[in-house]
């Protein structure tokens, strides 16, 4: 009898134990901030400008994402980690990629939410960005938002895009730091942020020596960008490893 309440008491006890482990396994994952992807944004543009803006098809996402990645409420996916998954999808060559396919990727990356879009220009200096959020769980679009005006303040535009975004994902508000930083950012000429892009493009296509090269030449004109410098850290970090 001693035995058998012996063995009930160790066996209740060795529940409690795995119970409060399962709860606090829970809770920590709970706790834990949503991953956030972000894909190409598709070209619209039609006309001449075609070809000159195509680098923002990785430049906007990349800067949408840096921005994003300023808010503790929300971590991003590696840029490699979505090109390998496109890749092996069949889907890296794909001009627009549909809700179906953004959230298939998202679930394969592991990511609430998946972020796709476009960009437009009317050929006379203005450009309209537009993204819409999806939640990768049920391929449903939760959010959808765009900035536009000129060219020139495309900086700002997409600094604004990531504000939108932000509010619409309940985010919390960037500290002091972090508010500087986006403004320090948004205040980047059209030239700088295009060419920051052409970097990121060559990145994406395997060209990493030139991306190198843009963004080192990019600093010479623009010392304090800090997302050229952010990405040439890393540049220079993978190579090393």
């Amino acid at each position: 009898m001693r035995r058998r309440r012996f063995f009930c008491r160790l066996t209740a006890a060795l529940l409690a134990t795995i119970l409060v482990g399962a709860l606090r396994l829970s809770s920590q994952q709970r706790a834990a901030p949503p991953l956030l992807a972000a894909l190409p944004f598709t070209n619209g543009v039609v006309g001449d400008d075609r070809a000159a803006l195509n680098p923002l098809a990785s430049g906007v996402p990349e800067l949408l994402l840096i921005e994003l990645a300023r808010n503790p409420d929300v971590r991003v996916v590696e840029p490699a980690r979505v090109r390998r998954v496109l890749t092996a999808q069949k889907l890296d060559a794909q001009p627009r990629i549909d809700d179906e396919a953004a959230s298939r990727v998202g679930r394969i990356l592991g990511a609430q939410w998946v972020i796709r879009g476009t960009f437009t220009s009317d050929g006379r200096g203005a450009v309209r960005l537009a993204s819409n959020v999806v939640n990768a769980g049920t391929g449903q679009i939760e959010h959808s938002e765009s900035a536009e005006g000129k060219l020139a303040n495309l900086a700002e535009l997409v600094g604004q895009l990531a504000e939108h975004l932000g509010r619409d994902m309940h985010l919390a508000e960037l500290s002091r730091e972090g508010r500087r930083s986006r403004e320090l950012t948004q205040k980047a000429s059209y030239e700088t942020t295009l060419a920051f892009a052409r970097a990121i493009e060559a990145r994406d296509a395997g060209r990493v020596q030139q991306a190198i090269a843009l963004l080192e030449q990019l600093l010479t004109e623009s010392p304090g960008y800090e997302p050229a410098q952010s990405e040439l850290t890393r540049l220079h970090s993978s190579k090393a490893r």
